[in-house]
């Protein structure tokens, strides 16, 4: 990287520059746990930053002796307390005559958290926010203690807790919906008690004595002014959202009219998120009627994702928003794999395995790790822009965007309505009249596919930048560059601002 390509470049959420004139700056070991702990970033040393901002290489004395003295530091666990970085992540950088040490922090794998400094986990663990770190709370360190746990955390028996605390009703609904689905199923004629200890809904201390319920159980099939006594933070809210912020129907879990388990929660939201879902007259094979589509299964991944995957210890609870061109589906907790890795699909690594068989012996969820394929498949089907995914910290949370399309039952806002679901501040979709449409999509049907993609989004969205081409085709920096870079030598969209900052548009907009 040259000196100019490093002028346009800018201190920010995923990157840190040092000068490092005395050597190791003990402030690395702060910058190191809180990209490890957050997103990942870069770290440079030898680089300072100049009055406008923008950064420019001032050299290192002793390349080598420095870089050598940060590798026995990265290695030493009183620094540290994990080293997640391989040969390729740390190079000695010639620019302008000068050289700079480059160092890259990959997002540490849930195992390995919290990374902290000073063998110090209650004060040495960090995260990053914006150009700075910031000492991670209390709650943050114990949700990462949590997640690095190597057994299922909702099979726990909770001992303090008796059968009473599940309404029994929302079992036998269960095993209806259960026997609807798999009408030959074993486990359809078992007793409420032998049926939850298959579920593995409840089961004994140490193999012995009465039943209690699992953490599992108790969520999916307790009482809310139970659950809350295990998970204080616990609230499921569906909302159908009209005009500006106000909602048209709700279903909160402490209204007091029903269970406020998992279970009836799904049983009352998912017929009304797929009512915001056109359901066209179709026959199969044998002459019956298709009720679904890809959209309506989409609909239900996205809400039945979230709920396996949710912290119910985490702060704010789950939210499932109807608007009437997307879902929006948000849940407490991080994300126990990169956010990359969760959009490509195939990968599963769910905070709450034993939600996942309960909800899967109902056909309520695909196979694990294709969440987002059936999304994606279905974006295609109703030419919407693909699903999205923004991970936010402190309060650790996922929301997830399924966009309708020419899906949505309710099209009075038009197919442009929707406001795109990244991060900052999001554009107003334009509007845009038939013929202006149909244009750009017999424009777009001339590129190959992924910068199709791109161009659908440019034009829902307005405007976006390269992290949003990450996010939109689940792809790493180096592609989407490429991608970006391929439409603008062919003229097909254009760029404002510098480096980081850099947006882009359709030309001629």
């Amino acid at each position: 990287m040259g000196q100019e390509q490093l002028k346009d470049l800018r201190e920010g959420n995923r990157l840190e520059a040092k000068l490092a004139k005395g050597g190791v700056p003990a402030s690395v070991w702060e910058t190191y746990s809180a990209f490890a702990n957050t997103e990942g970033g870069t770290i440079m040393l030898g680089v300072r930053e100049t009055a406008d901002g923008s950064l420019e290489v001032e050299g290192l004395a002793d390349p080598e002796g420095l870089c050598k003295k940060f590798w026995d530091g990265v290695n030493n666990p009183s620094k540290v307390s994990a080293n997640l970085l391989t040969n390729e992540d740390v190079s000695l950088v010639e620019a302008e005559g000068k050289t700079y040490l480059r160092i890259n922090v990959p997002r540490a794998p849930r195992q390995l958290k919290p990374v902290y400094v000073s063998g110090d986990q209650a004060r040495g663990t960090y995260r990053r926010n914006g150009e700075g770190d910031y000492h991670c709370s209390a709650d943050e360190i114990v949700a990462m203690v949590r997640d690095a746990s190597p057994s299922p955390l909702d099979a726990l028996v909770l001992e303090n807790f008796g059968l009473e605390a599940l309404d029994m009703d929302s079992v036998e609904r269960f095993r209806a919906t259960m026997e609807a689905v798999r009408p030959g199923h074993p486990w359809n004629k078992l007793g409420a008690e032998d049926l939850l200890l298959k579920l593995n809904a409840a089961g004994r201390v140490e193999g012995e004595g009465a039943l209690h319920p699992t953490r599992a159980g108790l969520l999916m099939f307790g009482y809310e002014y139970e659950i809350v006594r295990e998970y204080p933070e616990y609230f499921l809210d569906y909302r159908e959202m009209g005009d500006g912020a106000r909602w048209r129907d709700r279903v909160v879990s402490n209204d007091g009219t029903w269970s406020g388990g998992l279970f009836d929660f799904w049983s009352k939201v998912v017929p009304r998120l797929t009512a915001g879902v056109k359901r066209p007259f179709a026959l199969s094979e044998s002459l019956q009627r298709v009720e679904d589509t890809e959209m309506h299964t989409a609909v239900r991944e996205a809400f039945v994702n979230s709920l396996v995957h949710s912290d119910y210890y985490g702060r704010r609870g789950v939210a499932a928003l109807r608007y009437p061109d997307r879902i929006k589906i948000e849940n407490p907790g991080s994300l126990r794999i990169a956010l990359d890795v969760m959009l490509a699909g195939g990968v599963s690594d769910a905070r709450n395995p034993t939600l996942m068989k309960m909800f899967g012996l109902i056909n309520a969820c695909e196979k694990a790790g294709s969440g987002f394929d059936v999304m994606r498949r279905a974006a295609v089907d109703a030419q919407a822009p693909l699903p999205a995914a923004v991970e936010s910290f402190s309060p650790d949370r996922i929301a997830v965007t399924v966009y309708l399309g020419n899906a949505a039952a309710d099209q009075a806002y038009g197919p442009n309505f929707a406001e795109a679901a990244t991060s900052g501040p999001k554009p107003q979709m334009r509007p845009a009249d038939e013929s202006s449409a149909s244009k750009k999509q017999e424009d777009f049907s001339t590129y190959p596919e992924e910068e199709r993609a791109v161009l659908r989004m440019a034009s829902e969205r307005g405007e976006f930048n390269r992290r949003d081409v990450e996010q939109l085709l689940a792809c790493g920096s180096t592609k989407a560059k490429a991608i970006v870079g391929a439409l603008l030598e062919k003229g097909a969209i254009s760029s404002k601002g510098a480096s980081r900052s850099t947006r882009y548009t359709l030309s001629g907009e």
